[in-house]
C-alpha cells in the first residue's frame, strides 16, 4: 500500500486518530499498522491493509460473495449470470466503464472504489493516466486477494483495504470521489453510508453508485431474508439529501438505476445551496 493512501486512512476502531506504520517508507507491503489515537494495530499483508473489526458472520449473498471459487469465477461467469438473470441481458463492459467515468468528471483526489469486489472498475480507473490513485475497499479477503492478483498481471498500481461499509475508514475530507458499482444494495444502512461518503469527500468530490431498483412488494422479503436492500429514486434522494450531498441526478435503466451527488463546495455551503 502507497503511503500516500495510507495517510489518508483512519482507524475503525475509535474512528478517530489516523493510522501509521513502524517505518517511514513510501509503500507498505508486510507489516502492522498503528492508530496514533487509541494505538490499535492492524496488518498489512501483500499490501492490503486489514482493518476490518468486530465483525458478525456473513449470512445470504454476502457469504456467498466472500469464497475463493466465486472470486476467482466472479469477472468471467458469476456477474455476467447475475446480470443475466436481473435484466436478462448482458450490459456492455465497455459502455459501463464510460458511463461511471462520465459521471465522476475530474476527481480532485483519490478515488475510492467502494464495494470493489475483484476491482473490475478499479483497474480500468487505476491504468488511466489522467486518474488520481485509486483505492479498493471490499470486505471479502478472497475478492480482495483476486484483485491484487488482477492488477499485478494487468501491471496496475492499486491499492486495496479490507473493511466493511457503511463506516468508511477514511480521515475527513480525504477522497475526491466514490465510486460504487453494484453493491448499495448490500448495505442495510444507507442513510449511515451516504453520511459517511459526506464525510470522506473533498468538497466537489462526487458519489457516484449504481443499484437495482425494488421489486414487487410479494418479493421483497425475499431479497431482505437474501441480504440485499434495493432502493429506489426518491428514497436515494432522501438518503443522500440528509447527508449534506447537492446535485442529485439520477438514470434509469430499469430494472437498474444509476445516481450521482457531490459534497457542496464550501462557499456555496456557507450560502445554503
Amino acid at each position: 500500500m502507497r503511503r500516500v493512501i495510507l495517510d489518508l486512512l483512519r482507524c475503525p476502531r475509535c474512528r478517530k486518530g489516523a493510522v501509521s506504520p513502524d517505518a517511514d517508507t513510501a509503500e507498505v507491503l508486510f507489516g502492522p499498522i498503528h492508530c496514533v489515537a487509541c494505538h490499535a494495530s492492524f496488518p498489512v499483508a501483500e499490501g492490503i491493509a486489514d482493518l476490518l473489526v468486530d465483525r458478525a458472520a456473513a449470512t445470504g449473498v454476502q457469504k456467498g460473495l466472500e469464497q475463493s471459487l466465486v472470486a476467482r469465477s466472479y469477472e468471467r461467469y458469476v456477474r455476467p449470470a447475475v446480470q443475466l438473470a436481473v435484466s436478462g441481458h448482458c450490459v456492455d463492459f465497455g459502455s459501463e466503464l464510460a458511463l461511471y467515468r462520465s459521471m465522476l468528471g475530474k476527481p480532485d483526489g483519490p478515488v475510492l472504489d467502494l464495494g470493489c469486489g475483484t476491482s473490475l472498475f478499479g483497474r480500468k480507473l487505476a491504468a488511466s493516466p489522467d486518474m488520481p490513485p485509486v483505492v479498493g475497499l471490499d470486505v471479502s479477503k478472497p475478492m480482495l486477494e483476486e484483485s491484487m492478483a488482477q492488477a499485478r498481471e494487468a501491471g496496475v498500481m492499486l491499492d486495496l483495504v479490507r473493511a466493511e461499509a457503511p463506516f468508511l475508514p477514511f480521515l475527513d475530507h480525504s477522497l475526491g470521489a466514490v465510486l460504487q458499482t453494484g453493491s448499495l444494495h448490500l448495505i442495510e444502512d444507507a442513510d449511515r453510508l451516504f453520511m459517511e461518503v459526506g464525510r470522506a469527500l473533498r468538497p466537489g468530490g462526487r458519489y457516484v453508485a449504481s443499484t437495482y431498483l425494488p421489486p414487487a412488494l410479494w418479493g421483497a422479503a425475499l431479497h431482505r431474508r437474501a441480504g440485499l436492500y434495493p432502493r429506489g429514486e426518491e428514497e436515494l434522494r432522501g438518503g443522500l439529501t440528509a447527508a449534506g450531498l447537492v446535485c442529485f441526478e439520477r438514470m434509469l435503466m430499469p430494472p437498474f438505476i444509476l445516481v450521482r451527488a457531490e459534497k457542496a463546495e464550501t462557499s456555496r455551503a456557507a450560502r445554503g445551496y
